[in-house]
């Protein structure tokens, strides 16, 4: 990961520094005298923690007893004693900025061995604060198959992943960890109607002690509305020889009903949608054929396939439109000016049609086609789908 390599280079940068510096630079005296037969502090590691530091080392002569640790230009000291061939101290309540630490080993007679240093950054408040929940940026449900969008990450800030915990359909709480070049997450057993929560967790730097977490978020996801019926097979509610009339949630006014009492239902192409007049059945003057759904705020895209149609050569016109509310459609010579509208787009040839609307507020909405159809006029539609614009 980028933030790895870059504190690890400077943490690297900063022992190699310290590392000449011992060796005599004017910059940090040594004005002790130390025995250059005595071994000395070997492996000298410093690990930053939260106000905190962890010193490590490796000491490669058994006469040496204790080991005095320095910083702050050696205002500030601590002994610590040698176990095993290596000492190990923590030092608490440090500011959040660099340090540097000196160390020098002494034996039982007190001769004392050359200096070494070594440095690191110790984090704190500011830190903390400054790390953030990874943010979703979008969400679909559609029954259980959920899909998220996260926020991209910089991992320069030392963000490792995020998790989240979710509910299946068996009720059961489920973790998933995200990795940061992850940004798209789908989740194929959400529970519908429950919340799902997050955090992120963070190292700030390779050696770091502590793994931080944010709090957690709470997030209800998107539920996407579904149009019901809505493709081949379409089931009617009632029919009568090739024709009949589109069953629920579907709603079918009496003009769209040409074949005696029924309309909109074809048994022809496999059960299919289809506003079709003439060749022997009454014209239609405003058909309109509509379901009403409950939808939230969101930018939306309608998508129509048509089989075939011969509405191009319909001089009055025909339409797939979206109102707000459940008032259903308006008459074909209203629906580009109606205010209730928020999508439509007017049939001509065979092919998908893509209706995009925005909804700011929750409401119900109306989806459909009206039609006035003066002539030997048809329209068969294979699906209807309703899903968010990009």
């Amino acid at each position: 990961m980028k933030f790895k390599i870059n504190q690890a280079i400077r943490l690297l940068f900063v022992s190699l520094v310290f590392g000449v510096l011992s060796c005599g630079s004017e910059e940090y005296p040594d004005v002790n005298n130390y025995d250059e037969s005595l071994g000395e502090v070997r492996s000298f590691v410093v690990r930053p923690g939260l106000n905190m530091v962890l010193i490590e080392g490796v000491i490669d002569d058994p006469n040496i007893s204790e080991v005095i640790i320095q910083w702050d230009d050696q205002a500030e000291s601590v002994t610590v004693p040698v176990s095993d061939g290596s000492i190990s101290v923590q030092i608490n309540n440090l500011q959040e900025r660099l340090y540097v630490f000196e160390a020098k080993a002494l034996d039982a007679q007190g001769k004392s061995s050359e200096i070494i240093r070594a440095g690191t950054e110790v984090y704190g408040a500011t830190y903390v604060e400054s790390i953030k929940n990874r943010t979703i940026l979008s969400s679909s449900l559609v029954e259980s198959s959920l899909s998220i969008s996260l926020a991209l990450t910089d991992e320069t800030s030392g963000i490792l992943g995020t998790e989240l915990i979710y509910t299946n359909n068996e009720g059961e709480e489920k973790e998933v960890t995200i990795s940061t070049n992850r940004d798209l997450l789908n989740i194929s057993d959400f529970m519908s109607g429950s919340t799902l929560k997050h955090r992120s967790y963070y190292m700030y730097s390779p050696l770091s002690l502590d793994t931080l977490y944010t709090d957690y978020t709470n997030y209800r996801p998107f539920v996407l509305p579904v149009l019901q019926n809505a493709a081949v097979p379409y089931v009617a509610s009632e029919t009568s020889g090739r024709w009949g009339t589109l069953g629920e949630p579907w709603i079918t006014n009496d003009a769209a009903k040409n074949h005696g009492g029924f309309g909109g239902w074809d048994q022809k192409n496999g059960n299919i949608f289809n506003l079709e007049s003439g060749w022997g059945s009454p014209y239609i003057v405003d058909g309109k054929i509509y379901q009403v759904i409950d939808a939230p705020p969101a930018n939306y895209r309608l998508t129509v396939e048509v089989l075939n149609t011969n509405h191009n050569s319909n001089t009055d016109g025909a339409y797939f439109v979206i109102t707000k509310g459940n008032g259903g459609l308006p008459n074909v010579a209203d629906v580009e000016t109606a205010p209730e509208v928020i999508g439509y787009q007017r049939i001509g040839v065979a092919g998908t049609y893509t209706v995009d609307f925005v909804l700011d507020e929750s409401s119900e909405i109306s989806i459909g086609e009206v039609a006035t159809q003066n002539g030997n006029l048809y329209c068969n539609i294979t699906s209807w789908n309703l899903g968010l614009a990009n």
